[in-house]
């Protein structure tokens, strides 16, 4: 019967581990579920973080008494302790990564340190399990054993298939982590890339952008020494020319320069690796590198290469291959707006695609919410824009979609078009906009990557019978919302995505907010909010969140025409300006 209850127990242990993405968030239920079929009635976790031994972090103490008096933990990950303070067998099984069993503290001289301790938690003996991962150990587990509890064989094979479990949820854990900071860091460069993109349209200085870019790449990679190169090709694909040769740091820049033709000639779009021949060229050791090649036109490309003494991964490799895209989507953006200035006379062309753009947006079958208007602002840069709102009516809900696409032009009205069609499509099957994003994003992955683009987004339902709106944001800016008093509403949360386009396999999380004392809320993307005057002061978000909360009760008209008037006044440049979306929905009834 009791092997019956433990097969149970390790069952159910095992479809806890499976199921969750944090080891913090199970641990306490494991320990419970294992003590109710093994004798010891008190069991702690202990971890090691940064392979750092100096320290033993109490993460898991809820069955103890007298412990965590002494060592209260203050922080998510627990309490930091002297692993020198551990008798000499809890060292023992984590340096020889061995179970290791103490019947008796008061006889064993390897447990004399916690003579003391044992007296005061009420404890005969102790057994350690160690977490190894990856022939490191990672943390132990101690289970302590009163006068009265045996350990059978039985009992050590189960708590040990615990162990190995727990070790499980810790690796789980850690692959986690890793893959946040992959997304927070690869979110942090595109940010910096794209910001830097826009300035290159007023600046109109393409060394210094990529100066600047070779310098994130640097970062974002943990590289030695990066380089961006554009070169031109004859109609056979030799080389003929070099037009620009960025390095960062720029000491390095005649070692970069000598050996960028052998990677240049290079088959291979991407590659990362080990080489020999670069590990002779120098003697700091730097051995490895990576690299991505953008097609700008049919006769010039762009090459991005780092070098390291570190080895790179996979995932080095897709943030190069993220942001190479957005440098490289940059510039023949850049191009074309180069272009665009000098030949005047496509201007028709582009106005045809603006119209049609407007005509997306006209097209929403949905103009009130229990009575109440949603209306837009819209103006577009001076090429055509990638700024669209969207909503569409169901049996339950009002659906709406806002979104920004990275850059200008008829690349950008084109994915405007395919988001928009992606929206309808998915529509009648996703239970949430988490989902409809998550889908969303799945299907247009590989149109977005091969054409090097990406997109924020905000999917959001207002439902039609409960005073609840759901959203989903893909690195979107949040609504601004007012209640009925007038007055400016927080978030609990903010559940922020990585853009449309850029990872294939992103899941997005909903945001569900009570709107019972919502009184209307404002979707918007940056074109308003990065607007300068000719002092150089941009618009900024409290300034717009001023101007709602002043103007919420207007009527529509009066609404868009001091709008209208505000962006007027603070826009010296109306050549530099970025498109401008604003969406108004009051669903108060």
């Amino acid at each position: 019967m009791r092997n019956i209850e433990r097969m149970k127990n390790l069952v159910e242990i095992t479809k806890i581990v499976t199921s969750a993405d944090s080891f913090y968030d199970v641990k306490d239920l494991i320990i419970s579920k294992m003590l109710n079929v093994v004798h010891p009635t008190k069991a702690c976790v202990n971890l090691f973080y940064g392979n750092d031994y100096n320290y033993a972090h109490l993460v898991c103490s809820a069955t103890l008494e007298y412990i965590p008096q002494l060592f209260k933990p203050d922080k998510k990950y627990g309490v930091k302790i002297d692993f020198d303070i551990y008798s000499d067998y809890i060292h023992e099984a984590v340096r020889e990564q061995k179970v290791v069993i103490v019947e008796n503290i008061f006889e064993d001289p390897r447990a004399a340190k916690e003579i003391e301790l044992a007296t005061s938690e009420n404890y005969v003996g102790r057994a350690v399990f160690p977490f190894v991962i990856n022939r490191k150990t990672v943390g132990f587990m101690t289970c302590y054993l009163s006068e009265s509890d045996v350990l059978t064989d039985d009992d050590i094979d189960f708590i040990t298939q615990v162990a190995s479990l727990m070790t499980l949820s810790i690796s789980i854990t850690q692959k986690n982590n890793g893959i946040n900071k992959l997304i927070n860091k690869l979110r942090k460069s595109i940010t910096s890339v794209n910001k830097a993109s826009k300035q290159l349209y007023s600046t109109k200085d393409m060394h210094n952008y990529l100066t600047r870019m070779a310098s994130i790449l640097k970062d974002s990679t943990n590289s030695s020494s990066c380089l961006l190169n554009v070169y031109h090709l004859d109609n056979k694909g030799d080389i003929v020319g070099q037009k620009l040769s960025i390095v960062q740091p720029a000491s390095e820049s005649n070692f970069m320069n000598k050996l960028i033709p052998e990677v240049i000639r290079q088959n291979k779009m991407s590659a990362f690796g080990e080489s020999d021949y670069l590990g002779e060229t120098n003697d700091k050791g730097i051995r490895y590198y990576l690299y991505y090649k953008f097609i700008i036109d049919s006769k010039t490309q762009l090459i991005l290469w780092c070098i390291s003494d570190n080895k790179y991964t996979k995932d080095d490799q897709n943030t190069l291959s993220a942001i190479s895209k957005q440098i490289g989507m940059s510039m023949q953006s850049y191009e074309y707006t180069l272009n665009y200035e000098k030949h005047r006379s496509i201007d028709n062309d582009l106005n045809v695609l603006k119209q049609q753009q407007e005509l997306i947006m006209k097209q929403n079958n949905v103009k009130t919410v229990n009575g109440k208007d949603i209306f837009y602002y819209h103006k577009s840069a001076k090429v055509v824009g990638g700024d669209f709102h969207y909503a569409i009516e169901t049996n339950e809900n009002i659906v709406f979609i806002i979104a920004d696409v990275m850059g200008h032009g008829i690349i950008s009205n084109y994915i405007v078009a395919i988001m928009k069609g992606a929206f309808n499509a998915l529509l009648s099957y996703v239970k949430s906009p988490a989902e409809l994003l998550t889908k969303m994003n799945k299907f247009l992955y590989d149109e977005f990557d091969k054409m090097g683009v990406y997109s924020t987004a905000l999917v959001g339902t207002i439902s039609k019978h409960e005073r609840l709106m759901t959203i989903a944001n893909a690195g979107h800016y949040l609504p601004i919302l007012v209640d009925l008093d007038n007055k400016p509403m927080g978030y609990e949360e903010d559940k922020k995505g990585i853009p449309v386009g850029i990872l294939d396999d992103t899941k997005y999380e909903n945001m569900k907010i009570n709107i019972k004392n919502l009184k209307g809320l404002l979707l918007f993307t940056d074109g308003i909010i990065e607007l300068k005057n000719s002092k150089g002061e941009e618009f900024g978000l409290s300034r717009l969140e001023k101007f709602f909360v002043e103007h919420i009760d207007d009527k529509k008209e009066l609404f868009l025409d001091l709008l209208d008037r505000a962006i007027k006044e603070h826009t010296f440049d109306e050549d530099k300006s970025d498109d401008i979306l604003l969406v108004t929905i009051k669903p108060s009834t």
